[in-house]
């Protein structure tokens, strides 16, 4: 009955080849299990050895030999082994083989009971992969690797690690990871653990990217450098984390010699434009110095042979030259920004457009000139012979850009607005915030920019046709700097040019800073009262005594602002206005002007200074000043100055 039951059992399993081998190993039975397992029918296996079953190599070793033999000398082999299938695939698998022995303790046979393993065999190989692969990894990885537990000590560092920051593995394991390693600012200030984002990681369960940080070298160095951070769960809880570390100390000296290399380019740069501006400027002056003083000369020897007319013919061609050195003045206070402006509310759209004509006159007639222009368009704030300058020197590039072949020049005017997140191109000037702005494109069709030309058309004296052409687009730039606005190019070789300029939109119009026109007085018209004169160079104090006095006014000169200031306390009401200059020894014009105030609240202070009206406002800013003079100035023009300042306290 109990053999009946046991071959009931054997015959049912399919989940373990169960089957029996006799003492030379060759197989008796076989159960359904052992044929799944196997792929042998029970007629192809039985009456064969079972060596059959094995691998050749654990064959050609023996092993099923010993199998039997131990077996049968302990009553028991256990082993886990390959075996082969029927179609000589290999599977991993767990055996054991038991002797069966009668009630008289005679070893009758053997069993064999085998589990297909598979598929735990494949994940301890996977497994033993896997920690191979990153044991590899780590061992060779240039950036340093630390693992922390979930108190946030340190339990591994590769030997990237150990090199990078000196430390022995011994030094670090089972060290908290930022007490050793992230204890100290880069200022040397203690870092607080609640601070540190990289132990913060295995509260918050975040993975942290890219961190830009400083740890903390052996030898007290703070290293740059970049950390990832990962956390990763055990038993479903945050076990710890992962640190990847980059050193970027060589980046940071690479970078840093990047820095002072662009430096010293653009030192190289600005030293080279600025002896292109001081070489042209010398020469554009050198060749007017030439005519005032050759005229001078000239004008000298007719005064003493008494010639006249011949000597005020020769001073006229002087007061030219000099009126083009002044006008070449202007041009390099334009090209800075601080230009003289009379400011006024202008619409840009009509004055192209009355300007049209002369416009036209600029340029060859082998030029097709389109102006696409709206009637009107909002009001901007500017000078108007300052903006219609710029448009000119705009219009007169375009022109030389096109030479004497034919072509097309457009000049289009719109209004824009932009946003900050609207494209827009890359200018010049001041910075170009969200708003509504009067937009001027002037395009013409000539050859092109290259980049090169691009980067340096702004640049004084600048040019690629020959030298000495001035300050053209140069003092356009300065131009558009004076009214708040920026200038752009867009150009490529063979496509022609576009030059794009952003003057800012007012809300509403005001009334002009100041009168272009020069108050016109009568010339016998006599001047009465004293005029304070404080200047530090000589020859332009000397210079408006004469034409003061000319003009019948008293004059009192003083070199320095503190001496204007004693002379005024002096005179008191006796001065009727004080010419000041801007910059002088001791006390600044500005500086001046404020202590002469306090000493004479209502006296008329008119500023004059060889920079532009905008600086001067800028510097006088607080001190009541009642008008400008540029440098260099006419007597007509001085005179009219003052006189146009006292005139309403005369009326």
């Amino acid at each position: 009955m109990e053999d009946e039951r046991y071959r009931l059992i054997v015959e049912a399993s399919t989940d373990y080849a169960i089957f029996h081998v006799s003492l030379d190993g060759i197989i008796q039975t076989w159960n359904p299990g052992a044929e799944r397992i196997f792929g042998f029918a029970g007629e192809e296996i039985v009456g064969r050895h079972g060596s059959i079953l094995f691998v050749p190599e654990d064959d050609f070793r023996g092993e099923p030999e010993r199998e039997i033999k131990f077996a049968a000398e302990t009553g028991r082999a256990q082993d886990s082994r390959w075996h082969l299938r029927k179609d000589g695939s290999r599977f991993w698998a767990d055996g054991v083989m038991v002797g069966l022995r009668d009630r008289a303790g005679t070893l009758l046979g053997l069993a064999k009971i085998v589990r297909d393993d598979s598929g735990g065999k494949q994940a301890e190989e996977l497994l033993t992969y896997q920690l191979n692969l990153a044991d590899a990894i780590a061992s060779n990885a240039a950036e340093a690797l630390f693992l922390m537990d979930s108190e946030g000590r340190t339990t591994f560092a590769n030997p990237a690690a150990v090199q990078m920051f000196g430390w022995t593995p011994e030094e670090l394991i089972g060290q908290p990871f930022h007490g050793k390693l992230h204890s100290h600012r880069l200022d040397g200030s203690v870092y607080p653990i609640s601070e540190c984002p990289h132990v913060q990681v295995l509260g918050t369960g975040q993975t942290l990217r890219g961190q830009s940080d400083f740890f903390i070298h052996k030898d007290g160095r703070m290293l740059p450098v970049t950390c990832s951070t990962a956390p990763f769960k055990g038993d479903g809880a945050i076990a710890g984390a992962v640190l990847v570390v980059r050193d970027v100390s060589e980046e940071r000296q690479a970078e840093a010699a990047s820095r002072e290399r662009e430096e010293a380019l653009r030192q190289a740069q600005k030293l080279e434009s600025i002896g292109v501006l001081a070489g042209g400027i010398a020469h554009d002056f050198n060749n007017l110095l030439t005519g005032i003083m050759g005229n001078a000369g000239l004008a000298r020897r007719a005064i003493l042979d008494d010639r006249s007319e011949r000597a005020a013919d020769l001073l006229q061609d002087v007061l030219k030259a000099s009126e083009r050195a002044a006008d070449l003045t202007r041009q390099l206070l334009a090209y800075a920004g601080k230009g003289q402006f009379v400011i006024e509310a202008l619409d840009m759209c009509k004055m192209v457009t009355e300007d049209s004509a002369l416009i036209r006159t600029s340029i060859s007639k082998q030029i097709s000139l389109v102006l696409d222009i709206p009637s009107e368009c909002p009001p901007i704030e500017g000078d108007r012979t300052q903006l219609q300058q710029l448009v000119m020197n705009l219009i007169i590039n375009g022109g030389e850009a096109i030479g004497d072949a034919p072509g097309t020049l457009t000049l289009r005017i719109r209004t824009e607005h932009l946003t900050e997140r609207r494209h827009r191109i890359r200018t010049e000037g001041f910075l170009i915030f969200a708003g509504d702005y009067v937009r001027v494109d002037v395009t013409d069709t000539g050859s092109g920019m290259d980049k090169e030309t691009r980067d340096r058309i702004f640049e004084p004296f600048f040019t690629t046709k020959f030298l000495g052409r001035g300050l053209g687009l140069s003092a356009a730039l300065g131009i558009v700097r004076g009214h708040r606005g920026a200038i752009g190019v867009t150009s490529e070789l063979d496509k022609g040019t576009t030059f794009t300029v952003l003057l800012p939109v007012v809300g509403a119009p005001r009334e002009s800073q100041r009168a272009a026109a020069e108050v016109q007085l009568e010339d016998e018209l006599r001047g009465v009262g004293t005029v304070l004169v404080a200047d530090d160079d000589p020859m332009v104090r000397s210079l408006a005594a004469s034409i003061l006095r000319e003009a019948g006014y008293a004059v009192e000169l003083v070199e320095d602002g503190l001496q204007a200031v004693e002379r005024l306390q002096q005179l008191g009401d006796k001065v009727r206005l004080v010419l000041l200059d801007l910059t002088m020894p001791r006390l600044s014009g500005a500086e001046a002007a404020r202590r002469l105030r306090e000493v004479q609240p209502e006296v008329p202070i008119v500023a004059m200074s060889g920079y532009g009206d905008i600086e001067v406002m800028e510097r006088f800013s607080g001190a009541r000043i009642d008008d400008f003079l540029p440098k260099p100035f006419r007597p007509d023009q001085l005179t009219a100055k003052v006189r146009g300042v006292l005139a309403p306290a005369v009326g």
